[in-house]
């Protein structure tokens, strides 16, 4: 009886042991590994990803900057999809955060309460923070030098006034064509490596992302994004891109 109680004793010491050991490796390498010292990590790419344009229009957030009543808001809105017109820039940090999915910019009269340089002010600002940020510039002004910029960094241009159809057909490829998974997970990479976050931060960044799909929650963040001190508007661009590539899973 005596050497039973030793070795379940022996075989509990071993794996708390073996359990501190693991949670010790993850946070030293930021590679999650289970009982068995497997890798936990998930890879997001070959779990379910939602690619029915139905359902993704029910998902994606779409945002209307524009000072005039030319889009057709109403119409795309009894067609399912999930719209929201602002006569201008409201609320900033929705825009920084990623809290809509397409952003169709007018390129005068939204935002000069922001910016000199009105809407294309706005749109170097987000691209500058989420170059993955899907942006349509929206406008009826000509295609001259000093607005140059505006329409090259915009992902696609729509002139107005345009009828439902022709605006339809471009967002309806933006979504088929830019807004997948690859995109925002490279945009995130790309992020990390250019600020010179170490590999260890970097896996476990992922690592929370693939748990919270794993688990359908929301990444925990906050411990791996503290030792990016000084650093707000990486840490805004970080949360930014998490938010969107969780639309794809949750």
């Amino acid at each position: 009886m005596e050497e039973i109680i030793t070795g379940v004793i022996i075989i509990a010491v071993g794996s708390f042991l073996n359990f501190i050991a693991t949670k010790i490796y993850t946070y030293f390498t930021g590679k999650e590994k289970d009982f068995f010292w497997r890798n936990k990590y998930i890879d997001l790419l070959k779990q379910n990803i939602v690619t029915d344009l139905d359902e993704i229009k029910k998902r994606i957030r779409i945002v209307v900057i524009d000072d005039e009543d030319s889009f057709p808001v109403k119409i795309f809105q009894d067609e399912g999809y999930s719209i929201n017109k602002w006569d201008k820039v409201r609320d900033y940090s929705k825009l920084e955060n990623g809290f809509f999915d397409i952003i169709v910019l007018d390129i005068k009269g939204v935002a000069e309460h922001l910016s000199q340089d009105d809407g294309i002010g706005v749109l170097v600002d987000l691209k500058e923070k989420n170059p993955a940020q899907i942006i349509i510039s929206y406008s009826q002004h000509s295609y001259d030098l000093n607005k140059v910029k505006f329409f090259q960094l915009a992902d696609d241009n729509i002139s107005k006034p345009s009828d439902y159809l022709k605006i339809k057909r471009t967002i309806d490829n933006l979504i088929l064509t830019k807004f997948k998974p690859e995109r925002y997970l490279n945009a995130l990479d790309n992020l990390l490596i250019s600020n010179n976050i170490n590999e260890t931060d970097i896996l476990k960044i992922k690592n929370e992302i693939s748990k919270a799909v794993s688990k359908n929650t929301k990444p925990d963040l906050s411990k791996t994004l503290s030792s990016i001190n000084g650093k707000s508007e990486l840490v805004k661009q970080i949360i930014s891109l998490t938010n969107t590539i969780l639309k794809f899973f949750q």
